[in-house]
């Protein structure tokens, strides 16, 4: 579902807050393929689990203009690490086991950059409310 663009007085909470969202999904998707490295139970499509990773897309106004938002996209990655073990209970008819190429250290990278981000995001947010407030705060004197 295609983000609307951020207008009016909260335009700046709102780009933080789809950034807060594609972060969100960032260390979702990094904790999944962390739980999924070494895996080789094959699911319903014959193959084990396929790494993914997200993929951040710019989003624009009607017009084409960058609207400052963000808008984040899961997409596999399905590459495999394959070795020979007949005595494996996961094993295909030649005896070659699959197991999604994931890195731990790539992963875990990009959960620390996620969480960091999603901190700065938040702190953003934090700030533009606290302005807001303030502005508020000055009106009523």
């Amino acid at each position: 579902m295609p983000l609307r663009p951020p207008t009016g007085l909260f335009a700046g909470a709102e780009i933080s807050a789809s950034a807060l969202s594609a972060e969100r999904l960032r260390m979702t998707v990094a904790s999944e393929n962390l739980a999924s490295a070494g895996s080789t139970h094959r699911l319903d499509d014959g193959l084990p689990y396929k790494r993914q990773r997200v993929v951040f897309e710019t989003v624009l106004d009607q017009a084409g203009n960058r609207t400052g938002q963000v808008q984040a996209t899961v997409v596999d990655d399905a590459r495999y690490s394959v070795r020979k073990d007949p005595s494996h209970p996961d094993a295909d008819a030649e005896g070659m086991v699959a197991t999604p190429d994931i890195s731990p250290i790539l992963e875990l990278t990009d959960l620390l950059v996620a969480s960091k981000t999603y901190e700065a995001n938040a702190n953003a947010m934090r700030g533009f409310l606290k302005m807001h407030e303030n502005a508020l705060r000055i009106g009523q004197a």
